[in-house]
């Protein structure tokens, strides 16, 4: 089951996880050719971080569900 994290008023699908020192210097500034490359070939819409990763993520646009009889 994948996560779905909200922000803001918007809804995000996290397809990876990856650990922010994959892409950190040691001047701590990003490698944006690594970061920018993998989120190109996950199809990343958008990416989240939080204090440890980045998540690579879908934009939900709509929630499409169905009522469940009880």
């Amino acid at each position: 089951m994948r996560r779905i994290f909200q922000n803001g008023d918007k809804y995000y699908v996290v397809i990876r996880e990856i650990p922010l020192h994959n892409f950190m210097r040691k001047d701590g500034s990003i490698v944006s050719e690594a970061f920018n490359g993998w989120k190109e070939h996950l199809g990343a819409e958008h990416v989240l971080k939080n204090s440890t990763h980045f998540l690579f993520c879908h934009t939900v646009d709509d929630i499409n569900y169905q009522e469940i009889p009880e």
